[in-house]
């Protein structure tokens, strides 16, 4: 009776096992930023994807430099990604003045992340293409 209770769980363990294996891991950092050799400004997109119960995505969008990163709750489906970015916007005195929003959307391939950025505030974005954001390591 012990014996088949071991095998019992065993075998409960290997399909847990087997079942979690069959969704890879969608974790990882990508990184897009180049350096201007004119300005020396940083322009692109940082964001380190955060699988598991509650994916999460940490995001920073570098206009001109990288800044801290947001994090945002994440929906992660098969090769797909979806999150909202919102950041906030201050004027001069420190005060908020409003937000940045964006509807963003992304597809994991082999080379990194396709990924496509709708500002909810400007339709000249809405007919552009996915844009590649390679996966990197991160740098220490």
């Amino acid at each position: 009776m012990r014996h088949r209770r071991a095998i019992l769980i065993l075998a409960g363990c290997v399909l847990a096992t087997s079942a979690g294996a069959a969704s890879p891991s969608r974790s990882g950092y990508f990184d897009s930023v180049r350096v201007s050799a004119e300005t020396g400004d940083e322009g692109g997109i940082q964001i380190q994807v955060n699988d598991g119960p509650s994916p999460t995505v940490d995001v920073s969008l570098c206009e001109g430099a990288c800044h801290d990163p947001i994090r945002f709750p994440a929906k992660i489906k098969g090769d797909r990604i979806s999150f909202l970015y919102v950041e906030p916007l201050f004027d001069l005195k420190g005060a908020k003045a409003g937000e940045t929003r964006a509807k963003v959307e992304g597809r994991f391939v082999s080379r990194g992340l396709l990924l496509k950025m709708d500002f909810l505030d400007s339709p000249d974005d809405d007919k552009n293409a996915y844009a590649l954001i390679p996966r990197r390591k991160r740098q220490p």
